[in-house]
């Protein structure tokens, strides 16, 4: 059997930020289990601009559309641009 190396991350969180999202999900939601999942949005965020896509949300309608902006997107959509360009 394989054992799975990975990175061990150690990051300070504020705690209301993080209080705020395990009530939203459940209060006893792990912190490292919402961490995984932060990591495997990312990653789905990160694929998707790369693929020159845009990730936005909208309300139930489908309307109301907001784009999702962060540093690290930013980042990737220059890099995209750049490759394209290039």
């Amino acid at each position: 059997m394989h054992e799975v190396m990975g990175m061990q991350v150690r990051l300070n969180i504020d705690d209301a930020f993080l209080r705020d999202i395990q009530d939203k999900v459940g209060g006893q939601a792990r912190v490292a289990d919402l961490a995984k999942d932060a990591f495997t949005l990312l990653r789905w965020a990160v694929d998707e601009v790369a693929s020159g896509r845009v990730v936005l949300s909208a309300d139930c309608r489908g309307a109301e559309l907001h784009r999702l902006v962060m540093p690290t997107l930013a980042r990737v959509e220059a890099r995209a641009r750049a490759t394209e360009h290039g």
